[in-house]
């Protein structure tokens, strides 16, 4: 039997390197089969080949994040005399189906910023392609008359934090802009860059009470991603994070919650986002070899397609993991990062 292989890549002519942004076109790269068959020609001394497999080196899954830690992001503000935003402003709580994440919890004149996220320690995290998959949903209405619940953001993010190789937290972060007085419903991702203007707009989801599913993926031996929400695929960027943190090497993915931003006669509300049915696999796509687009300087509805690509199955239990709080570093306090700030 001959072997029967289709591959379609476009290699970069060179790769993101450091701490600033270097990124290239891949114009119509997608998501490609290497499919390998047994050879006609084998020989008695020749065993014969074996096809190609996937193998998921780790993998995590629940139907809700019980056991991920809760931390106070960098999203933050307190109109003036008001205390500032503090851990008793935000809570994450679980039931048998899912978890809601909730911000500025006492509807106070401020900006609360909650990031539950999980985080695991592995030298060989760097080694593979990450996913993670997740359902979310608006369990209310942002509007401009709702002024007991209204929103900022909803944020998630997939980062590997490479030890002390570039002491950079590398990986993507996309957020879905949900203030009914500014770009409501826009879709965005992180760029480089430590500001709140670190954010590229790259398409658009109507804002609603229906459940929507994000797929992230990061290939860190190409230093490529893909960013899909209910199956159509945004612009996304792999982006690097320069930290002080331990020299262990640590991956991480979160999902966030800003609640609205109080300023004239808009006021402070509460912020909920429901969370469920999350995977992450690290994995190395043999078989099916995937080849993320690389990102875009500038948005194209049409500059990325991209073929479906199939997962395993999600059923698997979700691992327990510590619960104990981290302080975030000192001298990221008051800087605005669109993923969580620390370490473990």
């Amino acid at each position: 039997m001959d072997i029967n292989a289709t591959q379609a890549a476009i290699t970069p002519s060179h790769v993101w390197r450091g701490n600033r942004r270097d990124f290239l076109t891949w114009a119509g790269a997608g998501l490609t089969t290497l499919l390998l068959g047994t050879s006609r020609n084998m020989t008695a001394e020749a065993a014969p080949p074996r096809a190609a497999t996937d193998v998921i080196y780790r993998e995590f899954s629940g139907v809700n994040m019980a056991g991920w830690r809760v931390s106070l992001g960098d999203g933050n503000y307190a109109a003036p005399g008001q205390d500032p935003v503090s851990l008793q402003d935000i809570e994450t709580r679980h039931d048998e189906g899912l978890s809601e994440v909730r911000a500025n919890i006492r509807q106070r004149e401020i900006m609360a910023h909650n990031i539950t996220y999980r985080r695991e320690r592995d030298e060989h995290a760097l080694d593979y392609t990450h996913l993670f998959r997740c359902e979310f949903r608006l369990p209310y209405l942002p509007s401009v008359s709702n002024i007991e619940e209204n929103a900022q953001t909803l944020e998630a993010g997939l980062f590997v934090w490479d030890g002390l190789t570039t002491m950079l937290d590398c990986g993507m972060a996309f957020q879905w802009g949900l203030n009914p007085y500014e770009r409501f419903g826009e879709v965005r991702s992180s760029i480089e860059g430590v500001s709140a203007a670190a954010w590229e707009p790259v398409g658009y989801l109507e804002p609603d009470m229906e459940w929507h599913t994000f797929t992230m993926m990061v290939n860190y031996p190409n230093q490529t991603t893909l960013l899909q929400i209910d199956d159509i695929t945004y612009t996304s960027y792999f982006v690097g994070f320069p930290k002080r943190w331990p020299a262990a090497i640590s991956a991480g993915i979160q999902v966030e919650a800003i609640s609205i931003y109080p300023r004239g006669v808009v006021h402070g509300a509460l912020h909920r986002v429901e969370y469920r049915n999350w995977l992450w696999q690290w994995m190395t796509l043999e078989e099916h070899q995937l080849y993320l687009p690389g990102v875009m300087h500038e948005y194209s509805a049409g500059s990325n397609v991209y073929l479906p690509f199939v997962s395993t199955d999600s059923s698997v239990g979700a691992a327990s993991v510590e619960t104990a709080p981290v302080d975030a570093a000192p001298d990221q306090a008051r800087t605005y990062i669109p993923f969580v700030a620390h370490d473990e």
